[in-house]
């Protein structure tokens, strides 16, 4: 109903605010979710209030409550989401099994697949890689386990390739550490200076690098 405003003795006609179209539940998430990320890239956790997120969707309060409840299922559903996000995206780039081919080959092309999916969605790997101000506790236990779920993926891959390198004494528990730590600054430096590294420059000198290591370089087949 539009709101009554005295004006000067009389009673006035308040047009109610119009809020965007509505839309089924499901687009509606995905777009209060949006919301809530970029809030958090701009200002950090203490940007992403409910108020804030009904704001930036230009909708009802009641409406992102009812959607999430309250502010915890809010940021647990966007972690959620970005994080299956960067999982994807990592399982793309990964080769596999049963594996084949040149191990070197292999390496290079998922540093460049996982760098272009950073490049392609900056947003939501800077939630993952570069925590904001604010971050709640549980976002880094969270992002630690798939953490580490993603080093038992590169476990067995390490253990394959090394060999075909010339690298079959390599410890492949400390190699996979290593290789994923390479990643993640990799992505960061993609994030925080994108125009001076490239994903194609990161691929070539890790290339460069695992040509220096291994005894034969990429190709050698044991």
């Amino acid at each position: 109903m539009a709101r009554l405003v005295k004006l000067s003795g009389e009673m006035a006609v308040s047009p109610r605010r119009k809020y965007s179209p509505r839309l089924p539940r499901e687009q509606r998430r995905e777009q209060l979710l949006d919301a809530a990320l970029a809030l958090i890239t701009a200002h950090g956790y203490g940007g992403a209030s409910m108020e804030a997120v009904a704001r930036e969707a230009d909708i009802a309060k009641t409406v992102v409550y009812d959607a999430f409840g309250n502010r915890h299922g809010l940021l647990k559903a966007l972690l959620e989401r970005e994080q299956d996000r960067v999982l994807s995206a990592i399982a793309e780039a990964m080769p596999t099994p049963p594996l084949s081919g040149d191990p070197g080959e292999l390496l290079t092309a998922g540093f460049s697949g996982v760098l272009e999916a950073v490049r392609a969605n900056p947003d939501t790997w800077r939630l993952i890689l570069l925590p904001a101000d604010g971050t709640p506790q549980g976002v880094r236990a969270e992002v630690n386990r798939h953490r580490a779920r993603i080093l038992r993926q590169l476990e067995p891959m390490v253990q394959w390739g090394a060999p075909r390198l010339g690298l079959g004494h390599l410890d492949h528990e400390l190699a996979a550490e290593a290789i994923l730590a390479l990643v993640e600054n990799a992505a960061r430096l993609t994030l925080t200076q994108p125009r001076r590294y490239p994903p194609e420059r990161i691929a070539r000198f890790s290339a460069d690098l695992l040509a220096g290591v291994a005894p034969g370089g990429p190709g050698t087949q044991m």
